[in-house]
């Protein structure tokens, strides 16, 4: 499942385009390339939560991080929380040309209202305010690039109950559901619900195959 995270996020989430069945944002793939990767709906948000944040300051951009939230940094884009980098230290920005490095001109310690945490798809960093991010650290990012769409198109729901087995912190979904911690014998009862429904499904099916059969 895709690893429970606290909810470090900028104030402003990124800008999207939607259409009937997904919601997709602007960002950097690993090489540095601009595009779009779909925001999935294990991102979360919470416009109303008030919280500390850093601003920091290019040329050409500002982006708002909470200090815990990770954004690539120098050529070699180790991902960093905002809070380890220093006025002087480069970030990926997506304009004036994508994939370019800017220095950090300035921090700023803000308080704002509003925690996101943009979660892609397919492990693209997601462009907030012109300026790269990442949700988690680059092993759990690899590793939701391939967990994270087999989730969603299994049981995200179920999936969402096994993270609130894990974390500490009730969690806000982009999708307005916010999900309590619970525990773990509190997943395995509803892991046991969700089977036996879905037996009794398949089991109904073939029962129905088999009238039909018989039918004819």
């Amino acid at each position: 499942m895709p690893t429970a995270r606290p909810p470090p996020s900028p104030p402003s989430p990124p800008a999207t385009r939607s259409s009937r069945r997904r919601r997709t944002a602007p960002s950097l793939s690993m090489p540095g390339t601009l595009g779009f990767d779909v925001v999935s709906s294990f991102s979360l948000a919470d416009p109303s939560a008030k919280a500390a944040f850093l601003s920091l300051t290019t040329a050409t951009a500002t982006v708002t991080l909470t200090p815990t939230h990770k954004l690539p940094a120098g050529p070699a884009k180790a991902l960093k929380q905002a809070s380890e980098v220093a006025v002087g230290e480069t970030v990926w920005i997506a304009s004036p040309a994508a994939g370019t490095l800017a220095p950090v001109l300035g921090i700023a310690s803000v308080e704002a209202e509003g925690l996101h945490s943009p979660l892609t798809k397919h492990g693209g960093w997601p462009v907030v305010d012109g300026v790269a991010t990442s949700y988690n650290s680059a092993a759990v990012v690899a590793r939701n690039k391939y967990l994270v769409p087999l989730v969603e198109a299994v049981c995200p729901s179920l999936a969402r109950l096994v993270v609130a087995a894990v974390s500490p912190k009730a969690m806000h979904y982009i999708d307005g559901e916010v999900v309590e911690p619970i525990s773990s014998l509190e997943v395995a009862a509803a892991v046991a619900v969700t089977l036996t429904a879905a037996g009794a499904g398949v089991l109904a099916r073939a029962q129905a195959r088999a009238f039909v059969s018989a039918s004819y």
